[in-house]
């Protein structure tokens, strides 16, 4: 007889099952952030299960990114549009800092207003 294979979305409640007794030791408000990552798995299981990964949870995991990313960019937006500039670094972008090269010049403001210069 063949081998009957988990479909995605039953392995994301196997993993949140699995997580139940660290949920349990959250407090209230990061309990339903731990819901909404998981939720937010259960949303993308068809891509996940497209990709059939030997681990489910590096999908899993990678669809929690994936909406906490676009949670970040909606916000980078939002500020963008309140300020009406367009200075927010986004992931991925040639405003980002590559390994070797120097940081862009929004990042070296931002840095200079939270780290005072200890060279003196």
């Amino acid at each position: 007889m063949g081998r009957t294979t988990q479909t995605m979305t039953q392995l994301v409640a196997q993993e949140e099952a699995c997580w139940a007794p660290f949920r349990r030791a959250l407090r209230k408000e990061d309990q339903q952030i731990f819901d909404r990552l998981f939720a937010a798995a259960r949303h993308h299981s068809a891509p996940a299960h497209y990709a059939s990964h030997s681990t489910p949870f590096d999908s899993i995991l990678l669809a929690m990114v994936l909406e906490t990313m676009k949670a970040v960019e909606a916000l980078g937006r939002r500020l963008d549009a309140l300020t009406g500039e367009d200075q927010v670094p986004r992931l991925g972008e040639a405003s980002m800092p590559h390994p070797g090269h120097s940081e862009p010049s929004a990042l070296n403001s931002v840095r200079t207003e939270l780290i005072p210069n200890t060279d003196d």
